[in-house]
């Protein structure tokens, strides 16, 4: 367990710092989200109002002028004159520089009038055609007629402007009684309109599509950059064609399509159309994925940083305390346990030059015989701190028990000899109430070789001192 103290350790750590990373970051992305998903809910719903709005105003002159143009009392006056031929009407040329006059002073492109007895189509230039029941084109008159409201907008081809696209005002112009004298109405290219909402397109960064839901049908099946039928909107947008031309949304006044597309349907009951405003938040939510892949590459270097650190630090203080508590409480030298492992260290790090010796007190028991235990630890303790001030920096000691030590030095095994000679001449010189002396044995220690073999060798050198009149250390290679 102890030497795992460090993993273990670093495990801890990382699993915390993770789990509240993952914490705060969760609480972040659901507070993006929410915000995203309420910002985008807000910006359908007033860009929906706004853009209804707008393009009553927009239209409302041409609606206005279309009214008054319908109301006139030349034109139904006129209407009622009208013959079948055109070339019998005394007065053709003023309905054409009525309707002329109209068309410059407002600066619409197409003034005309539909007579309801002839079928005859009018405009500022001159008659356009007859319309008639079998003509599909024409369908927008029969159907409007038949749909009774005094006038309805709608997006179709101009038949007197090259069959541009245009948006026709269409009004009922009816004599005293009611009854219908024909249609009256102005058209316009659709340009001003279509650039407004591609300027609240770019501004608010949302799509807009607008839907016819209550005005005549006509034979224009195609669509513009906004104006859809209600079913090519509905497979645009994936949904059904009965929402697309919904009145009313409810309370919310939004729906989301999916998980990052949110839709707002705005009435204009002005104009019969259905605003459609669609607010896409992948972009957003992009941006902040994006941002939380780089928060967690920072945490993850941040992380190896920290890990590295607490690591190397952790280690040494794990090593430190590992040594502390395997010191010899007497000497303070490595104890027996450790010194096994400072053995493998060094034979690793210095091969083919290191050498082993055994040191012991000779006659070790007389001390405490005749001078008492606590003489014999001042003994050992001095002979420990001898041993320990000659390896410093070229070698280590350890206490082998009781009077043995045990050393290593980073030197073939004559030179460690000498050096360990003068330790007997520290003891000469040394202050004690009973001479000292040592015994010891030196072997060089061999690459691969267990420290039981390297003990054996210094030991039958130890012997050999002790057998030559002790005090002496003793080579045995």
């Amino acid at each position: 367990m102890r030497k795992h103290i460090v993993l273990i350790t670093n495990i801890l750590i990382i699993i915390v710092v993770i789990a509240g990373f993952a914490a705060i970051e969760y609480g972040f992305v659901r507070f993006f989200k929410d915000t995203a998903r309420t910002q985008a809910q807000n910006e359908v719903v007033v860009t929906g109002i706004d853009v209804s709005s707008q393009i009553s105003n927009i239209s409302m002159t041409q609606r206005v002028a279309a009214q008054m143009i319908a109301s006139d009392l030349f034109l139904k006056v006129w209407a009622q004159s009208e013959t079948y031929m055109p070339e019998d009407n005394e007065n053709i040329d003023l309905l054409y520089d009525y309707l002329k006059e109209y068309q410059g002073v407002l600066g619409y492109d197409t003034v005309f009038f539909v007579s309801e007895k002839t079928g005859n189509y009018y405009y500022q230039d001159g008659l356009n055609k007859t319309i008639s029941p079998a003509d599909d084109f024409d369908s927008w008159y029969y159907n409007f007629v038949d749909l009774n409201k005094s006038y309805d907008i709608e997006i179709d081809h101009d038949e007197t402007m090259g069959f541009s696209i245009n948006l026709f005002v269409n009004c009922r112009v009816e004599d005293d009684d009611g009854n219908l004298l024909g249609v009256a109405g102005t058209a316009q290219e659709i340009s001003d309109i279509e650039e407004y909402i591609d300027n609240m397109q770019d501004k608010m960064g949302v799509d807009i599509l607008i839907v016819n839901t209550g005005n005549a049908m006509n034979s224009f099946s195609g669509s513009t950059s906004h104006y859809k039928s209600a079913e090519e909107a509905a497979q645009t947008l994936g949904v059904t064609e009965s929402i697309i031309t919904a009145t009313d949304l409810g309370k919310d006044e939004y729906i989301w399509l999916d998980s990052i597309h949110c839709m707002t349907i705005k009435h204009n009951a002005d104009l019969n159309w259905n605003v459609i405003v669609v607010k896409d938040i992948s972009d957003l939510l992009s941006a902040y994925n994006q941002r939380v892949f780089y928060a967690v590459l920072v945490l993850v270097l941040v992380l190896g940083t920290f890990i590295t650190a607490t690591t190397i630090l952790l280690t040494r203080i794990n090593r430190m305390s590992i040594e502390q508590e395997n010191m010899d409480d007497l000497t303070g030298l490595f104890n027996n346990r450790l010194f096994r492992t400072k053995f493998t260290e060094s034979l690793r790090k210095h091969r083919g030059n290191l050498s082993l010796f055994m040191v012991d007190v000779d006659d070790f028991k007389i001390y405490n015989d005749q001078m008492g235990h606590l003489y014999g630890n001042g003994v050992l303790k001095l002979v420990a701190s001898l041993l320990e001030q000659v390896t410093d920096g070229c070698g280590i000691a350890g206490r082998w028990g009781g009077d043995e030590f045990i050393g290593i030095m980073y030197m073939d095994s004559k030179t460690a000899a000498d050096l360990l000679g003068n330790v007997q001449k520290d003891l000469d010189k040394a202050d004690t109430k009973m001479p000292v002396r040592i015994s010891g044995g030196v072997t060089n220690v061999h690459h691969g070789e267990t420290i039981e073999a390297a003990i054996a060798r210094a030991d039958e050198g130890l012997y050999a001192s002790k057998n030559a009149g002790k005090g002496t250390v003793t080579v045995h290679n």
